[in-house]
């Protein structure tokens, strides 16, 4: 009966287990080159730096514990960080 009760116990842990393997967040990716353009923030045309020839840069669209990818390629003739 122990051996039974001890059997029926691994197979239920077996059971639910198993299914959190498959269980994931889901990904959101983006692709960012950031270059120089051309434009007039403040009425006057100047230099800005731009993320896919857009300023300001586009939205980043994600649910909370989504897992968010993004690949950044740098096209200025300077280093870049980025922060969120």
């Amino acid at each position: 009966m122990a051996l039974m009760r001890f059997l029926l116990c691994i197979f239920i842990h077996i059971a639910l287990f198993s299914t959190f393997c498959f269980a994931a967040d889901p990904y959101v990716n983006y692709v960012f080159k950031v270059s120089y353009i051309t434009a007039s923030p403040l009425g006057v045309p100047q230099q800005v730096i731009a993320v896919n020839d857009k300023f300001p840069g586009p939205p980043i669209n994600a649910t909370t514990n989504y897992n968010v990818v993004i690949d950044v390629r740098n096209e200025l003739d300077e280093d870049l960080l980025m922060t969120w």
